[in-house]
């Protein structure tokens, strides 16, 4: 009887490391595969901060789509409007609004949700990093279930689609990505 415990637990371990190999193999083969197809158009741009081009990125598509709005999510509370303000063409500046009321994903989610809702916006192009692509679009979507969002990853410039990448710290970044991604569906599914 012993015996058959433990084989069972060892084919449960087994099993649940398959699956979690599985999923996280998934997971960066979906975080991988976000491509922008260019002159795609949308009523709003939300950039989520955090990251290296994000804001760069989100204000060369509010130039390339000016009849758009931007909502730039997560500005942290120290810096001065004007200093994000110098890096867009000034007939843009007011097409931007600068949310300083969130400081993680899901807050950014609840952030975007009360601007689209304000603007009555129905898409956005939606500018995070490739890895933080997933989870940001489940966040928003738990609130504007409506809203069609395209995604516009970010990838970092020294970044190709070769196997090399699995040697730098985005690896990494997935993998703790990964466990995020879980964890917010797990939330969703029991609370």
């Amino acid at each position: 009887m012993k015996q058959v415990v433990r084989h069972l637990c060892l084919y449960t371990i087994l099993l649940t490391l398959l699956v979690w190999v599985i999923g996280f193999v998934g997971f960066s083969l979906y975080a991988l595969s976000f491509k922008f197809a260019p002159q795609t158009q949308a009523e709003g741009i939300v950039a989520l901060t955090g990251g290296t081009d994000r804001i760069a990125t989100s204000i060369l598509l509010l130039e390339e789509n000016s009849s758009a709005q931007l909502l730039i999510s997560g500005v942290n509370k120290q810096v001065p409007p004007a200093e994000i303000l110098r890096m867009v063409p000034s007939h843009l500046t007011d097409k931007i609004t600068l949310g300083y009321l969130a400081e993680t994903t899901a807050e950014n989610a609840l952030e975007t949700a009360n601007w689209i809702r304000q603007k009555n916006i129905n898409s956005i192009l939606l500018v995070t990093s490739f890895y933080h692509m997933p989870r940001s679009m489940f966040e928003i979507l738990k609130h504007t279930p409506h809203l069609t969002i395209v995604p516009y990853p970010v990838f970092p410039k020294s970044f190709n689609n070769s196997v090399e990448w699995i040697k730098t710290r985005y690896a990494w970044l997935l993998f703790i990505e990964y466990h995020k991604f879980i964890v917010v569906h797990l939330k969703q599914l029991f609370f």
